[in-house]
């Protein structure tokens, strides 16, 4: 399975998404914030970051573009209730952006997404 960071500013949904994620054999570390996340992906990238956008404070697009642009973004599912058109394209401009998923979902949805996004960031380094 794979090493995932969780980033969502909701701790609800981080324990969920950790609860069924670890069943499911993954390593999963988290934050409710990027001020948090970006230390930890320093000190150890994941295999891939599963990316809230709406922060709070923090703005998810933004924060993700400064890691793209600092070489520090890992493969990135963006998970986010707040996806339109013109998000998309902007997020699809990312390099390491392997995917996006739509707030509601059901796990089943974001398991299937989860494999689907490490599928295309190890064929990006194959």
């Amino acid at each position: 399975m794979a090493d995932l960071y969780l980033v969502d500013n909701d701790a609800r949904l981080l324990e969920l998404y950790t609860l069924f994620l670890t069943k499911r054999g993954h390593s999963v570390r988290s934050s409710t914030s990027f001020h948090e996340a970006r230390a930890q992906i320093r000190e150890h990238a994941p295999e891939l970051l599963l990316s809230d956008l709406e922060l709070g404070a923090e703005r998810g697009d933004e924060e993700l573009a400064r890691l793209a642009l600092s070489g520090e973004l890992p493969p990135t599912l963006v998970v986010s209730g707040y996806l339109d058109r013109q998000l998309e394209a902007k997020l699809a401009r990312l390099p390491c952006v392997v995917g996006t998923l739509a707030k509601p979902f059901d796990l089943a949805t974001l398991e299937a997404r989860i494999a689907e996004s490490l599928e295309r960031a190890r064929a990006r380094v194959s």
